[in-house]
């Protein structure tokens, strides 16, 4: 009897559950759905100003498994806002640009990435204002105001500053705290440039590793006062003594050229109203899901673009509750593979945001992308850093462009674990070993290394380091030991890479694109950029996840059903935001650029 109460309860509560999921998704289906079918397709509006809001962190890859439900939420990437603003540089409806910001909310490269794009919109003569209350407060804010200067027309609040005070790097050194607590770190490197690990042997910074950064902190700020320097027509002099000032009031800023008036927000919409005359302001998420204007061609080829977004791990990433970025080998050498045997496919641009990991899962990737071009061409375009691993899986590629700012090389290998021996032994704790080989305890963590150990694992990380760089010399066409000198574990600026012919050329992601246009020989054409892999529908994502667990009797069948309904409505779903102003979809979608 107590099993076949049970087993009713578990039936009971199975249909009430799948009652409750039901009564959900027929909500969430109602609200995307029929809110878009009950409204009126929304108008474009004959003149308008796009606004961006330039505090909003932007992902480089879509969204994907849980993470990819909409909620209203604009789902705009970094890759679709240079898009839009790219498309409404040559859209006759977009009459001006304007945007907000008051801190740094984007790396370094990704800052230069919009400033290209911002220059690229006025370079058709419409105009592009920016307002902010503060730029910075209380604090440096040089990106920040960097990224304002690509601006015509900076306004500040009069309460507000300018966080121009310079940029630097501060690191901890942990050696003398881990020497009283009785942890010691055992670590291997090749080379002297290799310093991930140092402050927790070093207690202040190598020599080489503050040349290191001496030069690559120089190459970033010499780029920032340039670029301010160009935009607001004054000598590079003159901004590194402001610089040296900061930060500034809004007053001072304003007597100094820095921005060009002072005024409340109220002030700045009226501004806007009299200079553009437009009919609507309108976000940049919602301009991005108007359709083209009318006489847009259509595209002509197909160009996939692979993310590689985060640490570099092996195996698979197919958890659809995880919304943290990484690169998996397995889930984006299968994607490089797809894009390079896809027949529609003419070249394939890998978009690297890395900081490195693993290094046979990044030689997973490495050997897919030498494959794929010998099919078609591959063009990398480098983010933020593409530095160690990020650098392994972009150099076999047809041409590698990035921004003067981004991080890049850092060839080099390391390896490492930290002894608790001594805390142990402070703690009065003892461990006894048992163990066959002896290697067993090479990677124990209440044991240093060996000498036995250590000689072993120096010839391993030798053989690693060797692989690198030949590796490294035959993508760049180079001779190892030409390529050495740009090795030993250094990283680089992209300014500084292009002249140690580690990258071909400077530009961010749209220049990639062009580029990919050319080889293509579609230069004036549009072409249509894909998604490798595919987002997978969050429905799929979640039912995929509940087939892995065990659910209650009947459960399964129901979500089933509603996971494919879901699947079955995606295209109709697609579609009608396409046909609407309903908000930007381009993450999961294929993006035309012309």
């Amino acid at each position: 009897m107590r099993f076949l109460g049970k087993l009713l309860v578990g039936i009971l509560a199975s249909i009430g559950f799948t009652v409750v999921v039901s009564i959900a998704i027929g909500a969430w289906l109602a609200f995307e759905y029929g809110g878009d079918a009950a409204q009126p397709m929304a108008a474009v509006p004959g003149k308008m100003v796009v606004h961006v809001n330039l505090d909003e962190e932007l992902s480089e890859s879509p969204r994907r498994g849980f993470d990819g439900f909409n909620f209203r939420r604009s789902g705009m990437t970094h890759q679709n806002v240079l898009i839009a603003i790219r498309r409404a540089k040559a859209d006759p409806r977009v009459v001006g640009l304007t945007a907000s910001i008051s801190g740094q909310a984007h790396g370094l490269a990704q800052i230069q990435d919009l400033r290209d794009v911002i220059a690229d919109f006025r370079s058709s003569g419409k105009k592009a204002w920016v307002y902010s209350e503060t730029i910075g407060e209380g604090g440096p804010a040089t990106p920040a105001y960097y990224l304002a200067s690509a601006f015509d027309g900076i306004w500040v609040q009069p309460s507000g500053n300018v966080g121009l005070a310079g940029i630097g790097i501060e690191q901890p050194f942990f050696k003398g705290l881990m020497d009283r607590l009785g942890v010691k770190a055992n670590v291997i490197q090749r080379k002297e440039y290799k310093s991930a690990m140092e402050n927790m042997t070093n207690s202040e910074i190598s020599p080489a590793n503050k040349e290191a950064l001496s030069v690559l902190l120089g190459s970033i700020f010499e780029q920032m006062v340039a670029g301010i320097a160009e935009r607001r027509e004054v000598s590079a002099d003159r901004v590194q003594q402001l610089i040296d000032r900061g930060p500034m009031m809004a007053n001072e800023a304003l007597d100094e050229k820095l921005i060009d008036h002072i005024g409340y927000l109220d002030e700045f919409d009226e501004a806007v109203d009299d200079e553009f005359a437009a009919d609507e302001i309108v976000e940049i998420a919602e301009y991005a899901g108007f359709p083209p204007p009318p006489d847009t061609p259509k595209a002509t080829k197909r160009v996939a673009v692979v993310h590689a977004i985060g640490e570099i791990f092996r195996g698979r990433d197919d958890d659809p509750f995880s919304s943290g970025e990484g690169i998996a080998s397995e889930t984006t050498a299968k994607a490089v593979r797809d894009a390079a045997e896809d027949e529609d496919i003419a070249a394939i641009i890998l978009r690297i945001d890395s900081p490195g990991g693993s290094y046979v899962a990044s030689d997973t990737i490495w050997r897919e992308v030498v494959l794929a071009k010998e099919a078609k061409p591959v063009i990398v375009s480098m983010g933020n850093t593409a530095a160690s691993g990020g650098y392994f899986i972009a150099m076999p590629a047809d041409r590698i462009f990035a921004q003067p700012a981004t991080i890049t090389g850092s060839i080099g290998v390391i390896m490492g674990k930290l002894v608790f021996a001594g805390a142990f032994d402070k703690l009065d704790v003892n461990w006894e070993r048992i163990a066959f080989g002896e290697s067993a305890g090479t990677f124990s963590a209440v044991s240093e290394f060996t000498p036995a150990e250590l000689s072993r694992l120096n010839e391993m990380i030798d053989a690693t380091y060797a692989d690198f760089t030949t590796k490294a010399a035959k993508g760049r066409n180079k001779e190892v030991a030409d390529l050495e000198k740009s090795a030993r574990g250094r990283v680089w600026t992209g300014a500084d890479a292009l002249q140690a012919g580690l990258v071909d050329e400077l530009g961010g992601l749209t220049r990639a694109i062009d580029y990919t246009k050319e080889k293509l020989g579609v230069a004036e054409e549009t072409v249509m950029l894909i998604p490798f892999p595919r987002p997978e529908d969050p429905w799929k994502a979640v039912l995929r996840a509940f087939e892995q667990g065990d659910l209650p009797f009947g459960l399964m069948s129901a979500l089933r059903i509603i996971g494919e309904t879901a699947a079955a409505l995606a295209p109709l779903r697609s579609e009608a935001r396409a046909l609407t102003a309903g908000g930007m979809r381009a993450y999961t979608e294929p993006i035309t650029v012309n």
